[in-house]
């Protein structure tokens, strides 16, 4: 063979392999089977049992919790716990977990036990109804405390909103409106404060007249409470009409429970009672909006400490969408809400978007490739879970975006599969949370 050929089939052979290297690497890559590119499973808790509600979630120091209505349970996450079952609190008898705070103190978690009965038009009979609240030692299960709350029927409904924590306080709203939509008799209607350790009331707040609390948040400084304003008191059968009723927003000290302030949600025009309302941040205050009672059609309302509102950031039915019922869909951190936003062309098309709250305007936006599953942001990067398409609901892919510009910084492959798309950052882990029947939480890490 002569040289000249000989160099030719030298050349072509390196080229092959270069081509399949490549390629190789390439599918490797992809698929999350090279440093620097995957994220791997580290831990996972033992499979859930099947469940007939939505759970609740927190990551609390080292221990993640799962709230049932069954039954809230602690799993360890710290190095060598790798998701070990801690402990579980049952409520008694025949009750259920029925509410639960939506923040959790560094030490003390609270949520609602209670049991149904009686019909849309009855009072509570015999204490029935989402009626106690206790609180548990986050780090063993053991209960600290628990009071009693009044309550306008025994009907279940309404979630966690009641209720709330932070710092040294829990704050414990009490019923207000029966179901056929009278207000409750002024004894059950309430703001109350208690110590978070102890149980030992700090305050009840003076409500403004024929106002009673929906929704409440506990912020550094001040206690927020939504609350709904007018309409008639309900007579013997709970029967009343909402006829001038609107929402409004309160803020109390959180030291005395004073009213500091009161406004409503707009200032513009009433929202009425059939809107839909999530308090989203309470430092600063920010509330998430459906007029039409859809949280997909959404304005988000921002207010200074002061009670005056700033610039709404509507999500109202135009190009962009959020999908509010899932948390996870939007973060706020200081003064930037950070947002998964979707349209619909050819199929969900979706933006990750970022605004000042301040002015309500667009800071940037970056369009995605792939459909977004949920956000996390953490110091000053912005992780973003994703799905190789709406179709298939399967997490697929991990994003990291710089949260000052939207540059994206890296790109990784899940090897495992993901249960679900809410989830937390912890000690550079991150602690998946499944949905009921599925495993609570399962870790992964950067590899």
């Amino acid at each position: 063979m002569s040289g000249s050929r000989l160099a030719k089939v030298l050349t072509t052979t390196v080229v092959t392999l270069a081509v399949i290297g490549s390629v190789t690497a390439w599918i490797l890559s992809y698929n999350g089977y090279l440093p620097g590119d995957a994220v791997v499973r580290t831990w996972a808790t033992a499979k859930d049992r099947p469940a007939d509600g939505a759970n609740e979630r927190w990551i609390v120091g080292d221990v993640a919790v799962r709230g049932r209505f069954d039954a809230v349970t602690g799993y360890g996450i710290a190095d060598g716990q790798d998701g070990r079952k801690l402990w579980e609190y049952v409520p008694p008898g025949r009750t259920r977990i029925c509410g639960s705070a939506t923040h959790a103190d560094a030490s003390v978690l609270l949520v609602a036990y209670g049991q149904e009965g009686g019909g849309v038009a009855e009072p509570a009979p015999g204490g029935k109804g989402c009626t106690t609240v206790l609180a548990l030692d986050v780090k063993d299960g053991r209960e600290l405390w628990t009071t009693g709350r009044k309550v306008a029927t025994g009907l279940f409904g309404g979630g966690g909103g009641f209720l709330d924590a932070g710092g040294d306080i829990a704050v414990v709203a009490h019923g207000h409106r029966t179901p056929l939509m009278g207000r409750a008799k002024d004894d059950h209607t309430a703001l109350r404060a208690l110590d978070l350790r102890t149980g030992k009331p700090r305050w009840t707040a003076a409500l403004p007249g024929g106002c009673g609390p929906e929704l409440v948040s506990v912020g550094r400084e001040q206690v927020f409470a939504v609350l709904d304003c007018g309409g008639e008191e309900g007579d013997e059968l709970g029967i009343g009409s909402t006829d001038g009723a609107e929402l409004m927003m309160a803020a109390f000290d959180r030291g005395t429970g004073a009213l500091k302030w009161n406004v409503p949600l707009d200032a513009r025009r009433p929202v009425d009672l059939r809107a839909k309302v999530r308090i989203e941040s309470t430092d600063p205050l920010v509330l998430a909006v459906g007029r039409s009672g859809r949280l997909d059609e959404a304005t988000f309302i921002s207010f200074g400490q002061d009670g005056r509102p700033r610039p709404g950031i509507a999500f109202s039915g135009g190009d962009d969408k959020i999908d509010l019922t899932d948390a996870a869909q939007t973060a706020i951190v200081g003064e930037r809400m950070y947002a998964l936003a979707w349209h619909w062309h050819k199929g969900q098309q979706y933006r990750l978007v970022a605004f000042d709250l301040r002015t309500g305007e667009e800071l940037w936006g970056r369009k995605l490739d792939d459909p977004a599953a949920g956000l996390a942001v953490r110091g000053d990067r912005i992780t973003v879970l994703g799905e190789w398409s709406s179709q298939s609901g399967a997490i697929t892919d991990l994003f990291e975006y710089d949260a000052d510009d939207g540059e994206e910084l890296d790109e990784r492959r899940f090897r495992d599969e993901v249960p679900g798309a809410d989830f937390f950052e912890h000690r550079g882990r991150i602690i998946v949370a499944g949905s009921g029947g599925d495993r609570p939480f399962t870790a992964f890490e950067r590899w």
